[in-house]
């Protein structure tokens, strides 16, 4: 697959729940198809050693993955691999997942994930314990999987055997994947991409395609620099990511497959105080590196989400608890709820890309929910350091906000204006990212096969 169609760095994250629709008739060649195995040698792994052909926690390099959702990590050691993607024979929207382990399989979560029509990912769909069937939302034909293995303080020390001696933590052994025959359901999720509803802002603007789904979240500061993400990332000070509380669309480490744009309401605190009728937005885009705040397992923007269905599509469980005492008030982890936050911007997204002067409400874009026309990849010397977005093609225009390093953007139309000079060379072409959202090419990968920008 083309490198311009989405970012292929590996990664390892947590698991999470999926529940679907699969879409479309793949081809019946598929059901006798052998089994790939993944060499646990070529994994990204975080926290995880290879020792012996096993993948097991590293004792050199103990850590508990996720920043956001605080949680108390003396008590647990995890560590994710990632495994580099697998290019089927054919294209399907079933497939066979194998995971073997030394131990016990409840310790091992295991996902898998698809590249869509439109050359992005889906999100992350789990199997049971041990491995089993998965049918993605819509058919693929290249996949990648990822495991986790989370342990006890106790049971990463080795647990005590029948006979008193140590018993050796689990560890993976062979991982491997088999597409097969789909299952030929009726079209579900491509349709969710063309309705976003709820608490949105989904109508057609301009461009004769769907557009992301979009819900107002109240937003809070990270911080915990040093610590270290859902996906493996070390917080670095002034960093530009966010945090959703699931980890469906989070993104590989070092990546932005998944990514949103959000942008400044003008209503602060949870009251929502503030001149927001005069208020000039400012706009982020900003890969999601880590889970939370509050919960792990609430993808919000999904129509079949993981947790918490009772909610309307786009709300928050947190917000519910805060607002209107939903679970008692309390989250998924049964810590009573002392902000209605939705998404959490790390520090240089919320100082400087938004420039929030504290906690607020905030509409957010999920990119990755809407079908990508042309997709590009913002980049940056530095690969920390964010790219100016401007109202126009040119520097003349006012700043209107920040895209991170690896946000994919997609790409509504090109046109020229100042030439810059970037990471992709020289050129005075520019791409019209977001209404009134602009950036140079010199600071992208992808996005060329745009049409030409047209001048009312």
């Amino acid at each position: 697959m083309a490198d311009n169609r989405r970012t292929t760095t590996s990664l390892a994250a947590l698991g999470a729940f999926a529940l679907l629709a699969p879409l479309a008739t793949p081809t019946a060649a598929l059901a006798e198809s052998a089994w790939l195995e993944q060499d646990l040698a070529s994994a990204d792994r975080v926290g995880l050693s290879l020792e012996s052909g096993e993948l097991r926690l590293d004792g050199a390099e103990p850590i508990g993955l996720g920043a956001s959702p605080r949680l108390d990590t003396a008590e647990r050691r995890t560590g994710l691999a990632t495994f580099p993607e697998q290019a089927l024979q054919g294209s399907t929207d079933t497939i066979d997942v194998d995971v073997r382990v030394t131990g016990d399989e409840e310790d091992v979560l295991t996902e898998a994930r698809g590249v869509r029509a439109d050359g992005m990912w889906t999100e992350w769909h789990p199997t049971s314990p041990g491995g089993g069937r998965v049918t993605l939302p819509e058919t693929v034909t290249e996949v990648q999987l990822r495991v986790e293995v989370r342990l006890t303080i106790e049971a990463a020390s080795g647990n005590e055997g029948a006979d008193g001696s140590a018993e050796e933590p689990t560890a993976v052994t062979e991982v491997r994947v088999r597409p097969i025959e789909g299952s030929g359901a009726a079209p579900g999720p491509e349709k969710e991409r063309e309705e976003a509803s709820g608490e949105v802002t989904g109508e057609v603007t301009g461009d004769d395609v769907p557009q992301p789904f979009s819900a107002r979240l109240f937003a809070t500061r990270i911080g915990l620099v040093g610590n270290t993400t859902a996906n493996g990332h070390k917080v670095r000070p002034d960093d530009h990511f966010v945090a959703l509380p699931s980890r469906r669309g989070l993104s590989n480490r070092g990546g932005g497959e998944y990514t949103v744009r959000v942008c400044s309401t003008g209503a602060l605190g949870p009251a929502a105080s503030g001149d927001t009728e005069n208020h000039v937005p400012r706009c982020a885009y900003l890969p999601v590196w880590d889970v939370g705040p509050w919960n792990i397992t609430d993808d919000h923007w999904n129509e079949d989400r993981e947790s918490w269905r009772d909610l309307d599509r786009g709300r928050p469980q947190a917000q519910a608890a805060y607002t209107e005492s939903h679970n008692s008030g309390l989250d998924g982890f049964g810590r009573r709820v002392q902000n209605p936050a939705g998404i959490d911007l790390a520090d240089g997204a919320f100082n400087q890309g938004l420039q929030l002067p504290t906690n607020g409400w905030v509409q957010v874009d999920y990119l990755w929910t809407a079908e990508y026309r042309a997709r590009a990849e913002i980049v940056t010397a530095s690969q920390s350091d964010p790219v100016i977005v401007r109202e126009g093609p040119g520097t003349e225009y006012d700043t209107v906000g920040l895209a991170a390093h690896k946000a994919n953007v997609d790409v509504a139309c090109k046109t020229t204006g100042d030439q810059a000079s970037g990471p992709s060379g020289t050129t005075d072409v520019w791409y019209r990212v977001g209404d009134g959202h602009y950036v140079p090419a010199a600071f992208t990968t992808g996005g060329s096969q745009a049409p030409e920008c047209v001048v009312e």
